[in-house]
Parts: C-alpha cells; structure tokens; sequence
C-alpha cells in the first residue's frame, strides 16, 4: 500500500502513529511541513500560503482568488509528493485529496477529549480551560475547512478504510492494526495510482497559474492534455484565451489546453 493517510484531531497521537508506521514499513513520514515545502517549490509566502490550506474560508474570500491559488499550488507540491509513494501521510486533508486514487489507505485516529486536552497541556504547558478551549476552537474551524471545501463532515466514517478509536487501544495497538491491515492488502494499480497523481498535480499547476488572471477557474488532466473552465464573458472569449495561453505557457509537461468559457446558463462543454 504505497501511500497511507492518517487524519485525526489534534493531540490525537496522529504524528507519534504515523510516525512509527512509517518507521516500521520503511515509508517515508510527512506531515504540515509540506507548507513550507510548496512554499519554497512556488516561491509564495508561506504564511499566506499557510492561512489558505489551514483556515476555513471567510466572505470576503468570494471577491478574489488568491485563496484558490494558494489551494492550487498546495495541491500540486501535495500531488507531487504523493507520487513518490511508500509515504505515511498526517498533514492536512489528506484522505480527500487521494479520495478517489486507488492504492491509498485512508486512516482516522480517534481520541477522547479529556486525553487530548491534557495533551495539549502537556505539549503548550498551560492550563486545563485554556487548553480545552484552544482544542475546541481548532476543531471548529478544521471542521469548518472541511465543510466548505470539500462538502464532507471530517468525522464521517465513510471517508476511511479504518476508524480508529483510542478510548478502548493503546497507541502501541493502533500501529500494529494500521501495519498488518497495509502488509494483507492486495489493493494494486500503483502505476494508475502514479498516472493519475501526476495528473492531478499538473492539473493544480494549470489553475494556480491561470488563477492569475481569472476569478473562476476548474482543470482536470489527461495525460498531459488539460481541459479547462474559466469564468469569462462570450464578449471576452479572444482575449480569455489569449491570456490562458500566455499564463500556462512555461508549464513542464503541458502538452495542449482546450479552454472553455462558464457563463451564466452556459455549459462550455
């Protein structure tokens, strides 16, 4: 199983489980450094870079598209990581962005609140009511996230392969579960695994770049042929494909782009 995801809330135990399945299947661990890893891959501000991929959209989001460019950008550095495979994965939305890539292994960990918040009071070495709010406030707007982006509750079983819960294990449990599920699976299809997360990650590349010059943008890849929906007026369709030409002209590995104008009542394809 060459890539595994683990989601959970956090001081859940989510870095120390992926971290120790990962040493004991030779996979590679990464987790929320791949911020900072898009960051230096795009050279854009991690810090902006960070509010887009952690915080939950406000109002004022809908009147640009800088969020959706750093989403973008995001999920290109993400999809291209992913395609080294063999990676125990514990960073953010993991599980949705591979939702349909086969060979993935999607994880939720589970824990009690009360063992979370003396977690938390453990790592941040404050009190019992500052830490349970500070939990509370993350859940909320991880859930938040989750909900507007992706249209799902992160809780939802449905969205894993194993649902983990810690009240009744220990952590010790827990790896060995996630280890011996990964080492039966008879889950194949790491070259379509591969193609598609190439793909998707020159998909992403297409809309961060063409978010640059339009407010409503949607890609999808097939080997290297992009299709794509901007948001533009019938009236603005010669100089709509003019600038998409001229925004994705130096991406690697884009071999042609068909371009279609969303409109009011229209279906561009």
């Amino acid at each position: 199983m060459p890539i595994i995801t683990i989601s959970r809330d956090s001081s859940s135990h989510g870095k120390r489980i992926a971290e120790r399945v990962a040493n004991t299947l030779g996979y590679s661990c990464i987790g929320p450094e791949i911020v900072q890893q898009a960051a230096q891959s795009f050279d854009v501000d991690q810090k902006r870079l960070q509010l887009a991929v952690g915080r939950a959209p406000r109002f004022l989001d809908s009147f640009g598209s800088s969020k959706e460019r750093h989403l973008a950008l995001f999920r290109a550095a993400f999809f291209e990581c992913m395609h080294s495979d063999n990676i125990v994965y514990h960073g953010m939305a993991g599980h949705l962005f591979l939702h349909d890539v086969p060979n993935v292994m999607k994880v939720r960990i589970v824990a009690d609140l009360e063992e979370r918040i003396r977690e938390q009071m453990r790592r941040k070495n404050i009190g019992y009511d500052e830490a349970k709010a500070l939990l509370l406030r993350q859940d909320q707007e991880r859930s938040k996230w989750t909900k507007m982006l992706f249209g799902h509750d992160n809780r939802d079983p449905s969205l894993y392969d194993i649902y983990l819960n810690l009240h009744n294990i220990s952590v010790d449990k827990a790896v060995e579960i996630i280890v011996d599920a990964v080492r039966i699976s008879t889950n194949g299809h790491r070259e379509i695994m591969r193609k598609m997360l190439a793909d998707m990650a020159l998909a992403a590349r297409v809309e961060a770049k063409l978010y640059e010059v339009f407010s409503d943008v949607e890609a999808t890849v097939r080997d290297g042929e992009a299709f794509v929906k901007v948001g533009a007026s019938l009236i603005q369709e010669s100089t709509a494909y003019s600038k998409a030409e001229t925004a994705v002209a130096d991406i690697q590995g884009l071999r042609r782009m068909h371009l279609g104008l969303t409109t009011p009542g229209s279906v561009p394809f």
